[in-house]
């Protein structure tokens, strides 16, 4: 509901629709019969979801959802640790429902993959879940925060 609120204010007040999950591009490493349901609502709520999880998507990558617990012996597993080490926000797949439903969302600290390390770690602006690295320069807040001794 706050999400539908929110797209309907935006497209009343500046005409520009986005999603919940406008500005995410997406890595999937989870079961196959959960995965399409999964592409489609974060296509729906506006990410780019990527066909596979080969490294060479991570550098375009903000956000990498695995759940290594249900997948097969014989499925593929993207490599978590490189991931993280390129900037991707390495989550359990729970984040997803949490991020919708809760009001504000959670801190993806909660929802960091153990294989991933300090994932998050002077990484993120958790106001937007976008890395700071992947912000452009337009986005990034003129606010200077007092440095605490």
């Amino acid at each position: 509901m706050r999400w539908r609120k929110k797209i309907q204010t935006g497209k009343q007040e500046t005409g520009i629709v986005e999603g919940a999950f406008s500005g995410w591009k997406v890595i999937l490493n989870v079961d196959q019969t959960k995965e399409a349901g999964f592409r489609r609502l974060l296509q729906s709520g506006g990410a780019k979801v990527f066909s596979g999880h080969a490294a060479s998507v991570f550098k375009e990558a903000t956000h990498l959802f695995a759940d290594f617990s249900k997948l097969k012996a014989d499925d593929s597993r993207v490599n978590v640790a490189e991931a993280a080490a390129q900037g991707v926000s390495c989550l359990k797949p729970e984040y997803i429902a949490d991020y919708l439903i809760l009001d504000p969302p959670p801190p993806m600290e909660s929802y960091c993959l153990p294989e991933a390390g300090a994932c998050l770690r002077n990484n993120t602006d958790l106001g937007t879940g976008l890395s700071q690295k992947r912000k452009a320069r337009g986005e990034a807040s003129g606010v200077k925060r007092p440095r605490i001794h």
